[in-house]
């Protein structure tokens, strides 16, 4: 190990720096105190005093200092300091969509305007507003800046004064590794050029992430990878996103995308009905595959509590909202996808498990939707209890909406069709093909679209692929495959879909058109097409599913090649992490498959590139890999004979109008105001 003798740093032996250089090789020189490190240093060194204790405490820069260094032609790196030459620096300051930017060429090959995440950041404002080396700006862009700067932003590193021989960083620069600042490549950059301005030369900085993936894109994978993979993730499942209250379990949503300057992220404490059922899917799968009893009794736990009247369920046949579920706990608001995906994860598992208890409630929810869905299956994005003030059921299943969008009705037609399987009640197969075959003559150039238009495709799989199972027409086929090539047209190398926008008219949340736009509202993880990231929460993970099961009834090799590209890029980009084991084992949402790690602009207001989703996206990616090594479809039918039984009178039940009007609901009681 190479002994760094032109500098002393002023800094614990843990320090993330510190750690780096070991991991690379050299053995830093340290001192306990600035005047300490600067007896040491030789003449025309560097001494560099980090701030161990950031965000707590950081460091001091006093005029003897600075004169010591100075006398002895030192350069100085100080970070986080609370004081510069006798004057105080701000209280510490935190942000919310603010990122780090380099607005020149100071760092080599990066371009200007590159973007960084300072996770978790807080700084001391000290240094007067000016560009410098880095600042702090709520930005648009992808990898670098599309507006320029903004008007309000903070200066965080740049020379003290025209000698250029110290540098100020008013956050904790040093703290990169603990903080899971990203991306990887320029913190390393951003590193090394500072190290050799400071007259260390030239230094090749690595070191281990505490938040990692399992391989590395062309790495061999196991024969084992896909058992280890979703074992992995029904772990997870288990141990850190079910919320007990004896006898029920609930599902928490995740993990936000956020990460503090520690590097930790919080749980998203929302206990969702499609998050529940998705969960049940795979515990259910995870108690079939391992003989685990606790996942059965968690499983069926769970499905209880989503299916609970009062609490998601609407069990008053009086009102228009019977038989539809809540998108979370106690808030009635009824999106077309969210009912769908609890309904699909709760089919399998009820299925799985063998168990009948709520087969009325399944098909009662299946026949609420179906029943405020108009007269060619489609059906607003969202319905919640004020939609039902002035108006019946019945006005929905008349009407004729121009609203079109896989995002939001696609899982639906996938539920209808599985019902249909079960019960042979026509309606659910006659409103679904109607509906797919309005997508059909829009996809994929004239489709609205929510967040990309890769999204919009992807989801259109699942369904399509059930409809030929059930309906094996050569047109439902010839759908199939359209729906297919269109979306391996965006599959690049590494499995990976690339995600990608259509027409911006047509969207609903094109990416943000201004500095100020970034963070307030939905947005894509890419700024402009060619943005090298895959979305596992809009996407890619719905493209998997729908790839395997397209697999099984297309019979076409090229299908079954693209979804095993796809399925090895999911066990490679799976989660590792010793030192945060609730992250262990997990997908984030997004995925840049040229910095092979994950990355995206996180101007989502709700959901940004390290959010974790335990439904939308762990379920189904855990639940497909069990698939294939079952080598069966999603759409079980051991409960035909239940289901079959309750159809008749269920559907007469639930389609006829009611001689009364259905009991209204006040908007004063009901009014939840919430977007998907």
């Amino acid at each position: 190990m190479s002994i760094i003798l032109s500098a002393v740093f002023c800094a614990s032996d843990n320090n993330d720096l510190v750690s780096a250089l070991r991991q690379s090789g050299y053995e830093p020189v340290l001192a306990d105190s600035p005047e300490k490190a600067l007896e040491r240093v030789p003449e025309g060194g560097a001494v560099f005093l980090l701030a161990d204790e950031y965000p707590s405490k950081g460091t001091e820069l006093t005029c003897e200092v600075l004169e010591y260094a100075r006398s002895k032609n030192v350069k100085l790196y100080v970070e986080y300091p609370e004081s510069v030459l006798g004057k105080i620096t701000g209280e510490p300051e935190s942000i919310v969509y603010e990122r780090l930017v380099a607005p020149d060429g100071f760092f080599g090959s990066m371009e200007k305007g590159s973007i960084f995440m300072l996770n978790g950041c807080w700084h001391r404002p000290f240094l007067e507003k000016r560009e410098g080396l880095l600042c702090l700006a709520k930005v648009a862009g992808y990898d670098t800046i599309v507006y320029g700067l903004p008007d309000e932003y903070y200066t965080v590193l740049d020379w003290l004064d025209e000698k250029k021989d110290v540098l100020i960083a008013t956050s904790g620069l040093s703290s990169f590794i603990t903080g899971r600042y990203a991306p990887t490549d320029r913190w390393r950059t951003l590193w090394q050029t500072l190290l050799c301005e400071l007259g260390l030369g030239e230094i090749s900085l690595k070191w281990e992430p505490t938040v990692t993936i399992e391989a590395d894109e062309h790495q061999e994978l196991p024969e084992d990878a896909i058992e280890r993979a979703w074992k992995r993730n029904v772990n997870w499942m288990q141990s850190y996103m079910i919320g007990r209250t004896s006898p029920v379990a609930s599902v928490f949503e995740g993990y936000e995308s956020a990460i503090d300057y520690s590097g930790r992220q919080h749980v998203r404490t929302t206990f969702r009905g499609d998050c529940m059922g998705e969960a049940a899917m795979e515990l259910a799968y995870g108690w079939k595959q391992t003989g685990n009893p606790e996942l059965r009794r968690t499983c069926e736990a769970v499905l209880d509590r989503v299916l609970q009247p009062g609490v998601f369920y609407h069990d008053n046949p009086e009102s228009a909202m019977y038989g539809l579920n809540n998108w979370f706990e106690n808030g009635p608001i009824f999106y077309g996808d969210d009912n769908a995906r609890m309904l699909l994860g709760a089919m399998c598992a009820r299925d799985l498990v063998g168990d009948a208890r709520w087969d009325e409630r399944i098909l009662r929810c299946i026949l609420a939707n179906l029943r405020t869905s108009d007269k060619n299956g489609l059906r607003h994005p969202s319905l919640r209890a004020a939609s039902f003030v002035d108006k019946s059921w019945t006005d929905y299943y008349n009407e004729e909406t121009e609203y079109v969008s896989p995002h939001y009705q696609a899982y639906l037609w996938a539920a209808f069709l599985w019902m249909y399987e079960l019960t042979g009640i026509e309606e659910l197969l006659t409103k679904s093909e109607k509906a797919i075959s309005i997508v059909m003559e829009r996809l994929p150039d004239k489709l609205r679209w929510q967040n990309s238009m890769t999204g919009e495709i992807s989801r259109m799989l699942l369904p399509l692929s059930f409809l030929v199972r059930v309906h094996p027409t050569e047109q439902n086929r010839k759908w199939l495959k359209q729906a297919v090539d269109a979306m391996l047209e965006y599959q690049v190398p590494c499995g990976a879909i690339r995600d990608a926008f259509g027409d911006l008219s047509l969207g609903k949340y094109p990416p943000p058109k201004s500095n100020e736009n970034y963070g307030t509202t939905e947005a894509s993880l890419i700024q402009q097409n060619g943005d090298p990231a895959t979305d596992l929460l809009y996407t890619t993970n719905w493209a998997f599913i729908g790839l395997w099961e397209a697999s099984l009834v297309m019979e076409e090799e090229y299908v079954r090649e693209a979804y095993e590209k796809m399925r090895d890029f999911m066990i490679r980009i799976q989660v590792r992490s010793k030192k945060y084991p609730e992250l262990d084992g997990t997908w984030m949402r997004s995925f840049d498959y040229e910095k092979w790690e994950y990355w995206g602009s996180s101007a989502d207001i709700g959901w940004g590139a390290w959010s974790i989703e335990s439904g939308w996206v762990n379920t189904w990616i855990a639940t497909t890999l069990i698939l294939e090594e079952r080598g069966e479809s999603l759409m079980r039918l051991n409960a035909k004979e239940s289901f079959s039984a309750m159809a008749e009178e269920m559907y007469k039940e639930m389609m006829t109008p009611r001689r009364t009007r259905e009991q209204k609901v006040t908007a004063e009681a009901h009014m939840v105001g919430s977007a998907e």
